[in-house]
């Protein structure tokens, strides 16, 4: 059988004869490296996947929960190395930090839409207008109407 080149290390391997679209290499590495694209590719293409996930996680958490400060507890220059770390994110100046109490906007329901008048530059960012909708009357219940969502400016 002739060598393919990894998709992790580049380098040559021989793939095994039950795996003929083999594209990485036996190494721990390399495997690992496999996986997590897999992982990726499955969290973003399978809600159920996802779903499962998250859910696993928090059920690691609950059953763990002490689990972050025995690490720091365990280990005392990680736990320092991050108070320095925060310590020069604080002295830097840093604006792109979110606050809570930047918004003054009360609590309540809102509606969030694209501004027209900004055209749709890219997918990173939208201008948008932010309009209360009015508790007492009944056009609160229309807010999350998927008929009134701007579907086309959405779908990639």
């Amino acid at each position: 059988m002739t060598n393919k080149i990894c998709a992790c290390c580049g380098q040559p391997f021989e793939p095994r004869p039950q795996v003929p679209d083999q594209a990485y290499c036996s190494s721990p590495n390399c495997q690992r490296a496999r996986k997590r694209q897999w992982q990726r590719a499955k969290l973003q293409s399978d809600s159920d996947y996802r779903i499962n996930q998250r859910a696993a996680q928090q059920a690691w958490s609950q059953r763990n929960q002490e689990y972050w400060r025995d690490y720091r507890d365990a280990r005392p220059e990680y736990a320092q190395r991050n108070r320095e770390q925060q310590r020069a994110r604080d002295q830097s100046g840093n604006t792109g930090l979110a606050k809570m109490d930047v918004c003054d906007l009360p609590s309540g329901l809102y509606r969030i839409t694209r501004h027209p008048a900004f055209p749709l530059e890219n997918s990173d960012s939208w201008i948008v207008e932010i309009t209360p909708v009015c508790v007492t009357c009944p056009c609160k219940m229309d807010v999350s109407r998927e008929d009134l969502i701007d579907t086309k400016t959405i779908a990639p």
